[in-house]
């Protein structure tokens, strides 16, 4: 009987401590991170404020609206720090304005689609989170919302600058030695997020391979490539962000 009694609660015990550690995991998240901005934003029929600098508003109807930028809902969240970019796929220039969703506003120019099928937007660009924490009441009538927002890039400290080097790749011209690789690899690297593709306009046996495993993004010089440039540019992917970067070739004529 003391057995199972202890057996038990060494059960519940074990239990309260993983529901703690998943709550920590969870408070870890900023609800509003630094440079937030709180709004109370009017509808059309009471003043129509606009969201930022952004052409963005609330309809009389209780909805985000805009000529110029697509909108996506990214459902229910805990604040800005939780909103995550969206897949691109379904770009819309009015939403519903619901108090604990989150949302993103971005600039179509700023997506592309890779070969992989996946839609993905530039690391240099700039987009809003904003989060709807209540509506604004007036005599029972819906007059605006108190929305919180944030402009910044879609996604910091895992990619590669927009624009930098990452790096050299030797050649050596006279063959004696296998040509060298570059490996590139990133905060919070999984293979299945992450895509690189060699953008020169070369034909593709003129182009660099490029090779994605759990190791990193390998970036190497065909054998048979007839004709070399000193710099290439690859665009790399993780989930639905993407860079910019560029590649030196070093010409030597032997292994040092």
């Amino acid at each position: 009987m003391k057995k199972n009694i202890l057996s038990s609660t060494l059960l519940l015990l074990m239990c309260a401590l993983c529901f703690v550690g998943c709550d920590d995991d969870e408070d870890s998240i900023p609800r509003f991170p630094e440079g937030t901005s709180s709004l109370r934003m009017m509808n059309e029929d009471n003043g129509r404020t606009m969201l930022g600098n952004s052409d963005v508003y609330i309809t009389r109807d209780g909805n985000f609206r805009s000529s110029q930028s697509p909108l996506f809902d990214m459902g229910k969240k805990k604040g800005i720090g939780d909103i995550e970019m969206p897949d691109f796929i379904n770009m819309a220039p009015e939403v519903a304005a619901t108090p604990g969703h989150g949302y993103v506003i971005c600039n179509a120019d700023e997506v592309k689609d890779f070969p992989s099928g996946i839609k993905a937007i530039k690391e240099s660009a700039y987009v809003y989170r904003a989060y709807v924490d209540s509506w604004i009441m007036k005599e029972n009538e819906i007059q605006g919302a108190n929305v919180y927002f944030l402009r910044g890039k879609p996604l910091e400290g895992v990619l590669p600058a927009w624009g930098s080097n990452i790096g050299s790749i030797n050649v050596y011209i006279h063959n004696d030695y296998a040509d060298e690789s570059l490996t590139v690899k990133f905060p919070k690297f999984n293979a299945k997020d992450v895509e690189a593709v060699c953008i020169n306009d070369y034909t593709q046996e003129e182009m660099l391979q490029c090779s994605v495993s759990s190791k990193g993004i390998k970036l190497q010089v065909p054998h048979e490539l007839g004709y070399i440039r000193e710099n290439y540019k690859v665009q790399i992917r993780y989930k639905h962000v993407y860079t910019e970067v560029d590649v030196n070739i070093i010409f030597k004529d032997t292994k040092d």
